[in-house]
C-alpha cells in the first residue's frame, strides 16, 4: 500500500514497542503523533533517550534543530512543505528520518511504524515495494536497451542482434559495455516536449493509474543537465508529478540504485541538489537514439 493511498477506517499500523521513547518537539506536534495512536514522552529534555524525535518544519528549518543531542541511532520524523524540504533533506541527509508533507494520522502513522520497526533492530517495512521492484525492472531495462544500441552502432544487423537480445536472462544487469559507442544526447526541448505530452495524458486517465515518478524524474533530470540548470530536491518532487511523499521515497530509492547522485549547493549548504549520473543520462540517451532508430517518437 502507498502511503498515499486510502487506508481502511481502524486499520491504522500501531505501535509493535509499548516501551518506545517518542519525544516531540512541542506539544502540538506531539498532538499530531497522539492522533495517530501513539504515545509521546512529555518531558522535552528526554530527547538524549529518544528512539523517535518528530519535529514540526512546515513553516521554517529552525536554526537549532536539536538533532546534535539525539542518539546516532534515533528515528527522526520530521513534517515538511515545499518551501522547507531542500533545507530539511540537508541537515537529514544520513540519518534514519522520514520526512512528511501530509499531517494526516494515517500517514503518521504509517511512518511511525515504518520507524518503529528500524530502531527497534527488525527490518523496516517497505510501503513501495512495488514500486521497488518497478524501480529495478526499468533499471535493467534502460540498461538492456543502452547495450541494444551498442549492437546497433558495432554494425549489427537485425537477425545478429535479436538473436544475441534472446541470450539475456530475465535477471540480468548488464554492466557498461567497454566497446558501445556513446549516444548523442536529445535536445533539451524534445525531453521537453515528451514531459509536456505525458502529462496531457491525465486529460483523460486518472493520475493513479501512472503511478510511478521513476521516468518523469529521468527525463526531467536528463533535460536539466542538457539545459546546465541545477535541480533541487523540491523542484525534483514537482517534476515528479505525483505527491512529495511518494516523490521523496523515489528519489531516495534511484539514489540507492545508483541512478541519481546527490550534491551539496557550493552557494548555500541548507540546500542540495539532485543529478542525473552519467551512466543513467547515458542511458537515456541511448533510449532516444533507439527509438530513433525504429522510426521515432515524432517529437
Amino acid at each position: 500500500m502507498s502511503e498515499d493511498g486510502p487506508m481502511p477506517f481502524g486499520d491504522w499500523p500501531v505501535s509493535q514497542a509499548a516501551a518506545l521513547t517518542i519525544v516531540a518537539d512541542s506539544q502540538d506536534t506531539a498532538r499530531l503523533i497522539e492522533a495517530a495512536g501513539w504515545t509521546v514522552t512529555a518531558a522535552s529534555d528526554a530527547a538524549a533517550g529518544a528512539r523517535i524525535f518528530a519535529a514540526d518544519w512546515r513553516m521554517a528549518v529552525p536554526a537549532h534543530t536539536g538533532l546534535d543531542a539525539l542518539a546516532a541511532d534515533c528515528g527522526l520524523l520530521v513534517l515538511v512543505s515545499l518551501e522547507t524540504i531542500d533545507a530539511a533533506d540537508a541537515i537529514l541527509h544520513g540519518r534514519d528520518a522520514r520526512c512528511v508533507f501530509d499531517a494526516a494520522p494515517r500517514t503518521m502513522a504509517a511512518e511511525l511504524a515504518d520507524l518503529a520497526a528500524l530502531v527497534t533492530g527488525r527490518s523496516a517495512s517497505d510501503p513501495n515495494s512495488g514500486e521497488r521492484a518497478r524501480l529495478q525492472a526499468m533499471a535493467a531495462e534502460l540498461a538492456r536497451l543502452a547495450e541494444q544500441l551498442g549492437s546497433l552502432s558495432s554494425g549489427m544487423d537485425a537477425d545478429d542482434m535479436s538473436e544475441g537480445l534472446a541470450e539475456h536472462a530475465q535477471d540480468y544487469r548488464a554492466e557498461e559495455p567497454a566497446d558501445r559507442a556513446p549516444a548523442i544526447p536529445p535536445s533539451p526541448q524534445r525531453i521537453r516536449h515528451l514531459i509536456s505530452m505525458r502529462r496531457l495524458r491525465d486529460r483523460f486517465f486518472s493520475p493513479d493509474l501512472f503511478a510511478d515518478p521513476a521516468w518523469d524524474i529521468l527525463l526531467d533530470l536528463s533535460a536539466s543537465r542538457l539545459e546546465g540548470r541545477s535541480v533541487s530536491v523540491s523542484s525534483l518532487c514537482i517534476a515528479a508529478a505525483v505527491p512529495p511523499t511518494t516523490a521523496l521515497r523515489w528519489i531516495r530509492m534511484m539514489t540507492d540504485q545508483g541512478l541519481l547522485e546527490r550534491r551539496a549547493d557550493s552557494a548555500d549548504a541548507r540546500r542540495m541538489f539532485v543529478d542525473i549520473a552519467d551512466a543513467a543520462f547515458d542511458q537515456v540517451s541511448g533510449w532516444f537514439a533507439l527509438v530513433d532508430s525504429r522510426g521515432g517518437l515524432g517529437v
